[in-house]
């Protein structure tokens, strides 16, 4: 396991990227690109971000499971309903989905990059591990699970 494995929360990960790419955008404008439709299509975006997330919070709820990233030890089930049929990892689609329709509506080229980069250092520094406890919690049934659904979408 790397050091940085579920040292930093995923909202605070967002938030990260999400300044990190406000700077590109203050102080790169030689990358600005403007279509016209970048306010609506980022609140499309944010639209089916509501929808996902309340979908999985929903699920937490109904199983009287845990949410919380960094206490896995506290899940006390494995959920595959609902969101979770499509994807294992239905909040951190939202959150790779909040960067991307932020990097819409700066509409700067350069951050179009970032949600790439946060999906790969969130799987590297946190889906992973978390897949690591969820296994040895879970054993065949996390396993067989893997098999089905996609760590994304």
């Amino acid at each position: 396991m790397h050091f940085l494995s579920l040292k930093i929360l995923p909202p605070l990960q967002v938030l990260i990227f999400g300044m990190i790419m406000w700077l590109i955008h203050r102080y790169v404008p030689a990358l600005h690109y403007h279509t016209g439709y970048e306010f609506l299509i980022s609140r499309l975006i944010l639209f089916i971000c509501l929808v996902i997330f309340m979908a999985a919070v929903y699920q937490f709820w109904k199983h009287q499971t845990t949410v919380h990233p960094q206490k896995l030890d506290q899940t006390s089930e494995l959920i595959t309903q609902g969101v979770f049929a499509w994807s294992r990892n239905p909040i951190y689609v939202v959150d790779a989905l909040l960067l991307l329709a932020w990097a819409i509506w700066m509409g700067n080229w350069i951050n179009l990059l970032m949600p790439i980069l946060f999906v790969s250092f969130i799987t590297e520094f946190q889906i992973k591990s978390e897949e690591k406890m969820l296994t040895s919690k879970f054993g065949t049934s996390y396993l067989r699970y893997k098999q089905r659904v996609r760590r994304w979408i």
